[in-house]
């Protein structure tokens, strides 16, 4: 079967049928926001959503992103494609087609995502298994950031997911200062705290947020590599 992949940038469209039959099946509850802040993110400018779609229109897969001009970081927040359907490249081909059009569109400074670490406590099996993903996204070029990450609460600190890990695909040279292997870090201070404030309500100022933030802020940058090295 073939497929093909199209770009929506504006609400309505695929969304509801890729909401609910790509990421719904895909994402813990903790991990995914509504539907309803998906759209809102396509209606004011700052969302793009990549969708497979096979031969009869249907959504397979998709990658859906958001962009931070005040930081100039791209996220990918998510990428998925349906049970049934891995194996096949679309996520390969999602990732690079997505990845290549928010670095010409954009020109940002770093295009980051934050997956599981394999070593979380609670690992969701039905969703996949955190190795394997952390191996998809290093086979396509990621680097992990040293840092103590966490996923921000949606809605709220309590709700964090705590264990995850944040990823670099794409690194502006121009932002990787004292080596190719370490990421300048006022960028993501700027995005992280944006993050935060939209995901939970508030400034975050709390023990785990001024250990990521004095992490982000060291001195040299931000040590960037395969996993296996922040592990040592």
């Amino acid at each position: 079967m073939k497929y093909r992949i199209v770009e929506q940038t504006r609400p309505g469209g695929l969304l509801e049928r890729v909401y609910r039959e790509v990421l719904v099946p895909a994402f813990p509850a903790n991990e995914l926001e509504s539907e309803a802040s998906v759209a809102e993110t396509l209606e004011i400018g700052t969302g793009s959503l990549f969708v497979a779609v096979d031969e009869a229109g249907r959504p397979t897969g998709a990658a859906f992103g958001r962009w931070s001009e005040a930081s100039r970081v791209q996220m990918l927040t998510y990428l998925a494609v349906k049970p049934g359907m891995r194996g096949y490249g679309l996520g390969g081909r999602l990732l690079r087609e997505a990845i290549e059009a928010w670095s010409g569109r954009h020109r940002p400074c770093a295009v980051v995502a934050e997956i599981e670490s394999p070593e979380a406590r609670a690992v969701h099996e039905a969703y996949g298994d955190p190795r394997r993903r952390l191996q998809f996204y290093e086979q396509a070029g990621a680097r992990v950031l040293d840092l103590p990450y966490f996923q921000p609460g949606i809605g709220g600190p309590e709700h964090r997911v705590q264990g995850m890990l944040l990823l670099v695909l794409h690194a502006d040279p121009a932002f990787t200062p004292e080596s190719p292997d370490r990421l300048y870090g006022r960028p993501l201070h700027a995005f992280m705290d944006a993050y935060l404030v939209s995901s939970e309500g508030a400034r975050a100022n709390d023990w785990d947020a001024k250990a990521l933030f004095r992490a982000i802020d060291r001195p040299g940058g931000i040590p960037m590599g395969p996993w296996e090295s922040k592990r040592r």
